[in-house]
């Protein structure tokens, strides 16, 4: 299977939106309103460029382009072919090339290929192939430039070149690709991790590759499998089993993804095989392309305690990023997470400690790990929650104070059962049907709210009382002894709020739904063993 991995994340990690672009516009391309490239020519481009496997391929570009200089048309120039031969189908080139009367020597027109005849080799270009070279110039020219690539099509615009002439064009032309994918597509590295850990999948699954053949146990199959053969091969970076298991979150996304928008659980396999029904990776690539994962509120947390409203110390910052990476992975890899979390620290703690002694670890050192064991660190995500529990009441607390709407919500969210459909009684609200409208029905609840919070005698005093209590005890940066009142500061307070009430939600459902029906004492029974000898083939000697 031949597909890549874009994410970091996997929004990060894949083509980059002007890529993305610059590949539909292709897509788009018509000549008299009929698409110039066919779906199926569009996907093998894609896939070229985003598995980067077009070296070939340009080397087939640059003998079509001698060929359609050199042929005997009397432009010689390469444009016509491309641009003036219609559509781009198989027939649309075999067409022009036969109508050609009297050419070169040098060149052969049958009724399936072009025969170019060097004086040092001889190249056979397929009519079939024309399409897919004509869907490449187009990109080329979209990409690094018109001027950049005729300068490297030069040496065959002259003198009829020698094919060692070509190939050296064709090595320039995949350079400067090359130079342009660093920044629009993932590091190689990385592609060829996720290549190596999807064909893993697929090899493994018995239902054709899904998100459901991306489970716990094939990341933890793969790191076993992968991670002591990587020593040895150093063509991909698998070693730690923090590395698969970041690697599995960014993929599971694209693979669900694929399960609802090409129902690949009872599909034909991925491949390359399009008359036989295969579905072509490039389709995976775009889609990954078009999911849209809004705003991660671990980043909005972020960037808002790094602005002065310390919501979360840094201990507490890494602890959240350990645990939540999104519902897809809280689902299916709970016990992945879990893993990453006690043996993954575990091995970079062995990764340091080779690093100093530069030679094999003990066995001792290694028997000992890890330092946790599961329950400990649920016991860890546990407390995480009460804490965002206690932030999400003290800035309850100040958005109360200040009379902000936003307080509604995080009343509703730490006491969902909470009624508080009294405080819009009494109002007869017109049906407006206009969005622009302000609602005089919420803004009246809103003030009615305020004031059952503050009213000594009302249901909300207790919340009110429980939310002020908990912002007095807290010293942290940003909170002071009295809250502010200025709009910024408040707005700041809503932005940290609306993360906390997602992330707080997240880890509910994964403490609460996900982590519990597992009996964590045994699977460490099982796992530690597992992961200790491992570690022994990684650093006790045989391979350290």
């Amino acid at each position: 299977m031949d597909i890549v991995s874009p994410e970091n994340r996997f929004l990060e990690e894949s083509k980059s939106a002007e890529l993305t672009a610059c590949l539909q516009t292709i897509q788009e391309t018509t000549v008299d309103d009929i698409a110039k490239f066919s779906d199926k020519t569009c996907r093998e481009l894609a896939r070229l460029i985003v598995c980067r496997s077009y070296p070939s391929t340009v080397l087939e570009l640059c003998h079509l382009v001698v060929a359609a200089v050199h042929c005997g048309t009397p432009d010689r120039r390469y444009e016509p072919l491309f641009f003036s031969s219609g559509t781009a189908r198989t027939s649309s080139f075999q067409s022009f090339f036969l109508q050609i009367k009297n050419p070169s020597p040098a060149f052969t027109f049958a009724q399936k290929t072009v025969e170019i005849n060097y004086w040092d080799q001889v190249f056979t270009i397929n009519y079939s192939r024309m399409p897919v070279l004509s869907a490449l110039l187009e990109f080329l020219m979209t990409t690094i430039g018109y001027g950049q690539l005729d300068d490297h099509m030069a040496p065959a615009l002259q003198a009829m070149p020698a094919h060692k002439q070509v190939s050296e064009m064709a090595n320039a032309l995949s350079k400067s690709l090359y130079g342009y994918l660093a920044d629009h597509l993932p590091p190689v590295q990385e592609q060829r991790k996720s290549q190596s850990f999807l064909r893993f999948l697929s090899a493994n699954a018995t239902a054709g590759l899904s998100a459901i053949a991306l489970n716990d146990n094939s990341v933890l199959d793969y790191w076993l499998a992968h991670s002591s053969a990587d020593t040895n091969n150093q063509t991909l970076d698998v070693k730690t089993y923090r590395s698969v298991f970041r690697m599995a979150c960014q993929l599971i996304r694209i693979l669900q993804y694929a399960d609802e928008q090409y129902r690949l659980t009872s599909a034909l396999p991925i491949g390359t095989d399009f008359d036989g029904g295969e579905i072509d990776p490039s389709d995976l690539e775009q889609a990954l392309a078009e999911i849209d994962p809004g705003n991660d509120p671990l980043d909005d947390l972020e960037e808002v305690t790094g602005a002065g409203l310390k919501i979360v110390t840094k201990r507490e910052m890494t602890l959240l990023r350990e645990v939540l990476h999104g519902d897809a992975v809280g689902r299916e890899l709970t016990r992945s997470i879990l893993r990453n979390a006690t043996f993954g620290e575990a091995q970079a703690g062995l990764v340091q400690a080779l690093r100093q002694s530069k030679s094999s670890l003990s066995a001792e050192l290694i028997s000992d790990l890890p330092d946790d064991d599961y329950r400990a660190r649920i016991s860890q995500y546990a407390a995480l929650a009460g804490h965002l529990d206690q932030m999400l009441l003290a800035i309850l607390y100040v958005l109360t104070d200040a009379g902000h709407a936003f307080a509604l919500s995080i009343a509703l969210a730490l006491k969902p059962d909470l009624d508080l459909s009294p405080l819009a009684a009494g109002v007869d609200e017109p049906d407006w049907q206009d969005d622009t409208v302000v609602s005089f029905t919420a803004a009246t609840a809103a003030r009615q709210f305020f004031a059952a919070m503050k009213n000594p005698d009302g249901d909300l005093r207790p919340l009110f009382e429980q939310a002020e209590k908990t912002y007095k005890a807290i010293s942290r940066q940003g909170f002071a002894k009295k809250p502010v009142a200025q709009r910024p500061a408040i707005e700041q307070f809503v932005h940290g709020g609306a993360a906390l009430m997602a992330l707080r939600k997240e880890l509910s459902a994964l403490l609460h739904r996900h982590l519990t029906p597992i009996d964590w004492d045994q699977q460490m029974q099982t796992d530690r063993p597992l992961f200790r000898a491992q570690f022994m083939i990684l650093y006790g000697g045989q391979n350290g």
